[in-house]
């Protein structure tokens, strides 16, 4: 029987080869299916502009965001020891929800530099909910994990608060337009969306696999990867704005979709085992072909659209259940 670190790069070749056909099967799949003849027959072709124009771009899109946000939950899951933390652990999300609906609510579109300006707003709103986050954490208590979860939460529910306000100041429709761009979707027409995610997850991804003995020692306590040479600092701190980057360009893209990042490291996990290397390539595959094939079933179910976010809600909530009846909900590593 083959076992150890062999195994585990069979089963990681074979997911990749999976989640390829995946993410490559989820354009076909919508509402209104698309057969191969009509989308790679002789001569152009309506089945083969909806195809090339909005179905890959889409597809790919997802794949990204899916990786970022698997990734991103398993760096915070290893760095607070905690299996329940996620990218929008820090209040990104909450930040960028509110930049957003803030947009909403002053009509703030168009487009800047090719950007929406409401993705800008979002990027902005994200991005600065870090920064305060960081800021409140690093004020007395250094590298005190608890004290950065602390200040997640309160960030979080200072901009729910935010977010309540702008609400009812808000007339139904622009409530509507906020309403479903925080369920969290894939319907994007910009083309270049993707790219960018992917400019920001490649350089991340790379950085966060060049570390993976310090995750594995990190997952352990602060003081054992100290002692064994990691710059505890430098690493907890870059992994936090990587993941805090890749998770606001998500946001401002797609909205804040849920439960990736929780779903896909467990499932990794259970795959792959608990070694950091396996586990973050994994997760970016596994999260890749989870958030596509999401996006093909929300397209396919019903005749008016469904956006992402609500099956991944629905299937993040069975896993919670399964997770805390079945399961010890302790870190691994930590035991």
């Amino acid at each position: 029987m083959t076992t150890g670190r062999p195994a585990t790069g069979y089963r990681l070749a074979l997911l990749g080869v999976g989640a390829a056909l995946v993410v490559a099967v989820c354009p076909f799949l919508g509402h209104t299916r698309l057969n191969w003849s009509e989308v790679f027959g002789p001569g152009p072709s309506r089945a083969g502009e909806v195809f090339w124009t909005l179905r890959v771009p889409r597809a790919l899109l997802g794949a990204c965001a899916g990786a970022g946000l698997a990734v991103g939950g398993v760096v915070f899951q290893a760095l607070f020891r905690n299996p329940l933390a996620t990218p929008y652990t820090l209040g990104i999300a909450s930040g960028a929800s509110l930049a957003a609906a803030t947009g909403f609510l002053l009509d703030l579109s168009g487009r800047w530099l090719g950007v929406p300006v409401l993705a800008l707003l979002a990027f902005g709103g994200a991005l600065g909910a870090m920064a305060v986050v960081c800021a409140m954490a690093r004020l007395r208590a250094g590298r005190d994990m608890t004290r950065l979860l602390l200040a997640g939460v309160c960030v979080a529910y200072l901009c729910s608060a935010g977010l309540l306000l702008v609400l009812f100041l808000a007339g139904r429709a622009v409530t509507n337009d906020i309403v479903m761009w925080m369920i969290g979707s894939l319907a994007t027409l910009r083309r270049g969306a993707a790219l960018e995610l992917l400019v920001v997850l490649v350089p991340a991804l790379l950085l966060i696999l060049y570390w993976h003995r310090a995750l594995d020692l990190l997952a352990m306590s602060d003081e054992l990867a100290a002692s064994r040479g990691v710059a505890v600092g430098r690493v907890v701190w870059t992994c936090f704005l990587l993941v805090g980057l890749v998770t606001a360009v998500i946001v401002a893209n797609c909205g804040p979709i849920g439960f990736v990042g929780l779903m896909v490291p467990h499932s990794a996990r259970a795959l792959l085992g608990l070694r950091a290397l396996p586990l973050v390539l994994g997760s970016a595959l596994l999260g890749a072909a989870f958030l596509a094939l999401c996006d093909g079933i929300a397209r396919s179910i019903s005749i008016y659209e469904l956006p992402v976010g609500v099956i991944t809600n629905m299937l993040g909530a069975v896993f919670f259940f399964y997770m805390l009846a079945t399961r010890d909900v302790s870190y691994p590593a930590a035991r």
